[in-house]
Formats: C-alpha cells, structure tokens, sequence
C-alpha cells in the first residue's frame, strides 16, 4: 500500500486530532491498512495519515496507545483510539469522519 492519500507528520496529525479530526496510523504491506484504505474510498481523505515507518514519533505514539505495540492501522480522535482491523473498521471510522474536522480545514 502506498496511500492514495496526502501523508502528513507526527506533529501535523496531532494537531489534526486537537482540530477534531481523525487521525490514521498506518505502515507498507500492512494488510488491515490496505483494506481500511480501500473500505473508506473517497471518504478516507477526510483523516490524515501517517506511515509509521517514515515517523519514528508516530511509531512511538502508536506504540504508547497499544501497550507498547506500533500496530497499525490505528485510528485516533480526541475522545478515542482503536486498532482498526476489524471487517466492519471502514463503516466505524466512516462513522468517525462523519462528525470531524476534515483534514482539508486544518
């Protein structure tokens, strides 16, 4: 997976998230991030995203939400954070950015 969708840094996604938005943490190869990317289609554009692997501070943060882990794809708002690999994960973070700032207004 290389995401169709603009990569932004560490810094940048956090103030994303302090803006209401949604933030996605996601890595190359990861299966669950191809197909939450895939899941979310156009609507994916509205969160931004960031490659653990180019972002050792994203690496770190992701790591600091899931028990030490940097598993991915993991999303993040102000009032939540959870490991996106479930089927349903594209209708819930669909759900998400539904009620967000969209990454275009930060």
């Amino acid at each position: 997976m290389n995401s169709q969708y603009p990569q932004v840094s560490q810094d940048d996604a956090l103030k994303h998230i302090d803006n209401s938005g949604v933030a996605i943490y996601w890595r190359p190869g990861c299966p669950f991030c191809e197909r939450l990317e895939y899941g979310l289609g156009e609507d994916g554009q509205k969160a931004t995203w960031t490659n653990i692997w180019e972002d050792a501070a994203a690496k770190e943060y992701v790591a600091s939400l899931n028990d030490g882990n940097s598993t991915v794809p993991t999303v993040v708002t102000k009032d939540t954070h959870f490991i996106a690999a479930d089927p349903d994960a594209p209708d819930q973070v669909r759900q998400l950015l539904a009620n967000a700032t969209p990454a275009t207004a930060d």
